[in-house]
């Protein structure tokens, strides 16, 4: 069996050979994230992993990126020095 970093890669290896699907993927997989980013915020949450810390940082410093791009690009207000990883990090604290 892959271990968890090795299967990262072989998935994202797999997700660029498929481009035609990439971003019908990633949003059904990014409504989850986001579902348990919600359960943290006000819902009934289950502290997450290091690991899945981590990766919840990542994936919303990616999210900010993007809306960052697009904002700029359509002429739109955007605050780019918002840091919202620690605030992933205060919800995981209070989670249980």
């Amino acid at each position: 069996m892959c271990s968890p970093q090795r299967r990262g890669e072989l998935e994202r290896a797999t997700m660029a050979n498929m481009s035609y699907c990439r971003f019908q993927n990633t949003a059904l997989h990014l409504k989850v994230c986001e579902e348990v980013l919600e359960d943290l915020a006000d819902g009934d949450p289950e502290r997450l992993s290091e690991e899945e810390l981590e990766a919840a940082k990542r994936l919303v410093t990616s999210c900010l990126n993007i809306v960052q791009l697009l904002a700029e690009r359509g002429s739109l207000e955007f605050e780019s020095d918002m840091d919202l990883a620690t605030v992933v990090e205060e919800l995981n604290e209070a989670a249980k």
